[in-house]
């Protein structure tokens, strides 16, 4: 940015920025920093500029810090950086951030790299916006991929995730157009995604460039060494000792001396558009980094024909009847290989072919069954992950999404409170669990058929917690009714106090119409009731359209 002031300034002279569609104003302290240089013959007056925070109009100052570019060299970039603390809150976000000359200010000046940034998730450098690390932490997700996938691929393959333009001071990251829209700067590059994850306590998927771009360009195979080289020093950087290994010297250098623990690492993404490269792609990707790397499991995102794969990712957008009537899907895949990561899916449309704008009850009990025969098979399913998260309502590319937030608030969806309340509960041993009716005794019910994981429009899994002996029940119901389910655990004699977890549209309500939105952000919410067993026995209503979780200490 160079600012040209033509004389002596008579009045106040800078820049205003907007910030990504507005900026929160809020008691708190803000660090912002700039790079700046001055030409021969230029001067601010006084010495000092200033920076802070004004609304739209200018009019009212609501921060405001003073920067000392006295000692600054002429025609040498200086870095500053500077607190500024703000002590009221403003009534909107469609406010500016400036950097102010003072009157009788004069001469020709240029800013590179402005930035400012609110307090971050455990105050990280370059570290993620608080509200919205919260709703990721929240979920208490079981893994994360990153750095994502399409961005993983880029527009070409010149524009691809390239590790180590990522790393280190933010002068040496040159960005790169976004995958789907704008700019990426890259300034929360590699290493704050392996920190964030690890952050909020989730287990690394780390996906990695496999030779093909969503230009459809793919790599030659006979051109491929250079980028499995790439990706080896990209899983040393993260994996290697510090202290006998370059890449992990690397590391410690940025100031993180311990290796990250990485147990699974894909290759490539959605390489089902590019299959027939990948038949060549796949096995020289991972031949060499398998041998590199035994301890980490590869995943393949899509079988290449006649070959074997450890693992798979699926990815599915669909509607709600394709997730409700798909449940047993993968009771019914080859044992004990490959194994399946569902790195992708959503409820894309509501009950007819229209395109959902946020998700709804329906969608999210539709994903939850489908969850539910996730858990039912984890012999196999590694993981599974809704598709997209994160959505600024004010810079859409698709819909819905699983977090919404603009520059005021972040909203958890329907979609979200569902894997929030299976994330939350999460079990570690599966227990036998079927459901009868009048028509139907005990030993009528067999694996895979009725009553085993679902009755009527009735699913369900039962799974222990062993460190604490708790039972958790969870139950996704389709039915235009409540249903009454009367539990009975199995020889036990014991009572308990547990809670009932419920997300729900509400009694004559349509699960379609009940969606969480900036507008309304708490249409949906999670309701809790306590429940108590007795002689192992406790009864649970399940509303219609609804998710409902059981924890009860057995």
């Amino acid at each position: 940015m160079k600012v040209t002031l033509n004389g002596v300034t008579t009045g106040p002279a800078g820049l205003n920025n907007g910030g990504f569609f507005g900026i929160k104003v809020q008691p708190q302290t803000y660090t912002a920093s700039f790079y700046y240089r001055a030409s021969q013959g230029a001067s601010v007056a006084g010495g000092k500029l200033s920076v802070g925070f004004t609304d739209g109009g200018s009019s009212t100052v609501y921060a405001v810090s003073s920067v000392d570019v006295s000692n600054a060299h002429v025609g040498v970039w200086t870095n500053y950086t500077v607190s500024i603390t703000a002590t009221v809150s403003a009534p909107s976000t469609k406010n500016n951030f400036f950097v102010q000359f003072p009157t009788g200010s004069q001469g020709e000046f240029e800013f590179n790299l402005i930035s400012c940034f609110p307090p971050t998730f455990k105050n990280r450098p370059n570290g993620a916006r608080l509200d919205i690390a919260q709703a990721f932490a929240d979920l208490k997700p079981g893994y994360v991929r990153f750095p994502g996938g399409n961005d993983l691929e880029g527009r070409s393959i010149a524009e691809r995730f390239i590790w180590n333009a990522t790393i280190g001071p933010l002068t040496n990251r040159p960005g790169r157009r976004g995958s789907w829209v704008g700019y990426n700067t890259e300034g929360f590059g590699l290493l704050e995604l392996a920190t964030f994850v690890e952050d909020i306590g989730a287990t690394p998927l780390l996906a990695v460039y496999a030779g093909y771009s969503l230009n459809k360009e793919t790599v030659p195979e006979n051109q491929l060494q250079p980028y499995i080289d790439e990706v080896i020093n990209e899983i040393e950087f993260l994996t290697a000792p510090a202290d006998s290994n370059p890449m992990g010297a690397l590391r410690k250098s940025l100031g993180r001396a311990q290796p990250f623990d990485i147990k699974y690492v894909e290759i490539g993404n959605e390489d089902f558009f590019a299959a027939e490269s990948y038949r060549y792609r796949w096995p020289a990707f991972y031949n060499a980094l398998s041998q590199k790397f035994p301890n980490i499991s590869f995943i393949a995102t899509t079988i290449p024909s006649g070959q074997k794969v450890p693992a798979v990712d699926d990815h599915n957008y669909e509607t709600p009847e394709y997730f409700i009537t798909n449940f047993r899907r993968y009771e019914n895949i080859p044992r004990p290989l490959p194994k399946v990561v569902v790195g992708e899916f959503s409820v894309i449309n509501d009950k007819t072919s229209d395109s959902l704008d946020f998700p709804s009850i329906r969608s999210a009990v539709a994903e939850s069954i489908y969850r539910i025969g996730f858990e039912r098979n984890s012999d196999v399913i590694i993981g599974g992950c809704y598709a997209p998260v994160l959505q600024n309502i004010d810079a859409t590319q698709w819909t819905p999404n699983l977090i919404l937030f603009n520059a005021n608030i972040t909203v958890r969806s329907t979609s979200h409170l569902a894997q929030q309340m299976f994330g939350v509960n999460r079990g570690d041993f599966i227990l036998k669990s079927t459901a009868t009716n009048s028509s139907m005794t005990y030993e009528s019910v067999r694996q895979g058929g009725e009553g085993d994981g679902k009755l009527g429009n009735l699913y369900f899994i039962a799974t222990k917690r062993t460190n604490d002996k708790v039972l958790i029940l969870k139950l996704a119901s389709v039915d235009a009714n409540a249903i009454t389910v009367n539990v009975q655990i199995q020889d036990s004699k014991t009572g308990s106090e547990g809670i009932q977890y419920s997300l729900s549209a509400g009694a004559g309500v349509d699960p379609d119409s009940v969606k969480n939105t900036i507008s309304n952000p708490t249409a949906a919410s999670i309701a809790s009731q306590p429940i108590s067993s007795t002689d192992g026995r406790f009864t649970v209503t399940v509303p219609s359209w609804s998710v409902v979780v059981v924890t009860l200490p057995l």
